[in-house]
């Protein structure tokens, strides 16, 4: 990743000096020119599908079209097309994932579904490019709404105080990076793996540790990104919440990966639950669509399946058993939640885990006792 190495250290600083030395009104210029030297950074192949995109976004937002709902459905089919075309070629092809492009397709579907056409006309070229190619969560999110970043860029003032929980939140990330991830679970606990000689502890130690070096490694990089534009005087929202100490799976997808989750929420579960007033067959679409924006794989359409079931099981508990809001008052109860919570969330690090669907199902099996 960029930021751990020289290039983006001095990336930040770099930016950061320049950002409050310039007017205001240049630095919307500033930041997309810094995320352009992050694109070109990673590869020209980068390169041309951000260009694409880019050139999609103005033909489709930048005129003011007589037809703008018309205009609006062709570009966010345009933006479906697009994607599902990279992330076919990223899972069958071998193609290299392009530089923070499944985030800017997120963004891009913003600001196609909430603004629209006529962005030239309404001045909104500078903060639209600027929104997009954002340097801090160019690489790996949070994912910010378009009006709630360019109201932060207007608020944007330099702040000893923030200066300083900037830079404590951006240690915090390489704490979690480069000590807790890459040296004590990579490098230190590697070798015990395979050495407890029971198959069922070694595959559930081997789930919980890759649950582990995702949380951190992802958790750091977002601690990194928001301390990075606290630097440059805008919040941005939280992406983890100590998602391990939820106590039920809803509660789970409110502290993990928050962003994505809640654009996942607006734009596919909330239109689907309005239309079908079928909360599982919404949280299954909803959770399906949330895995292949990960991976075009079936490994990854069945995470989302996985997840989807077990968030209608637990809708249907919660709103027809008539003992489960009394339960919900005693303690132990509420350990035994955050218990199966957490036992539901690392028998589902099998599917993303596993290169195929039939070792996940191995190490299933392993964890039910039905392998023999």
């Amino acid at each position: 990743m960029v930021w751990l190495a020289n290039f983006g250290m001095l990336f930040i600083v770099v930016t950061c000096v320049l950002y409050w030395l310039l007017p205001q009104v240049w630095r919307p210029w500033l930041l997309t020119a810094g995320g352009c030297l992050l694109v070109a950074h990673d590869s020209w192949a980068s390169v041309l599908v951000w260009a694409g995109l880019i050139a999609w976004l103005a033909l489709i937002c930048g005129p003011s079209w007589r037809r703008h709902a018309l205009v609006q459905k062709i570009g966010l089919t345009g933006l479906l097309i697009a994607f599902a075309t990279y992330q076919y070629a990223k899972a069958w092809q071998g193609v290299l994932p392009y530089l923070g492009f499944a985030f800017a397709i997120l963004k891009a579907w913003h600001l196609i579904a909430e603004h629209g056409t006529g962005a030239y006309r309404q001045g909104r070229m500078a903060g639209s490019l600027s929104y997009l190619l954002f340097p801090p969560t160019l690489l790996v999110g949070p994912v910010q709404r378009y009006d709630a970043f360019r109201m932060e860029a207007l608020r944007a003032r330099w702040d000893s105080l923030a200066t300083s929980r900037a830079l404590e939140r951006i240690l915090y990330g390489y704490c979690k990076i480069v000590l807790l991830a890459n040296y004590l679970l990579a490098h230190k606990l590697q070798g015990l793996s395979g050495l407890t000689g029971h198959i069922w502890l070694d595959t559930y130690l081997g789930l919980l540790a890759y649950g582990l070096d995702l949380y951190w490694q992802f958790s750091g990089y977002c601690d990194i990104a928001i301390g990075f534009a606290l630097l440059l005087g805008m919040r941005i929202p939280e992406n983890f919440n100590f998602p391990f100490s939820a106590r039920s799976l809803p509660d789970f997808w409110r502290r993990w990966h928050i962003t994505v989750s809640e654009w996942c929420r607006d734009f596919v579960f909330r239109p689907m639950f309005a239309r079908s007033h079928n909360y599982l067959a919404a949280s299954l679409c909803g959770m399906m669509v949330l895995g292949l924006w990960h991976e075009l794989s079936p490994r990854y359409l069945a995470w989302g399946l996985f997840h989807g079931a077990g968030l209608g099981v637990v809708h249907l508990w919660s709103k027809h058993a008539p003992w489960a809001e009394k339960l919900r008052t005693y303690k132990a109860w509420r350990v035994a939640s955050w218990f199966l919570t957490l036992q539901f969330v690392i028998l589902s690090f099998a599917l993303t885990s596993s290169p195929t669907i039939a070792e996940a199902m191995s190490k299933l099996a392993i964890l039910s006792g039905l392998h023999f």
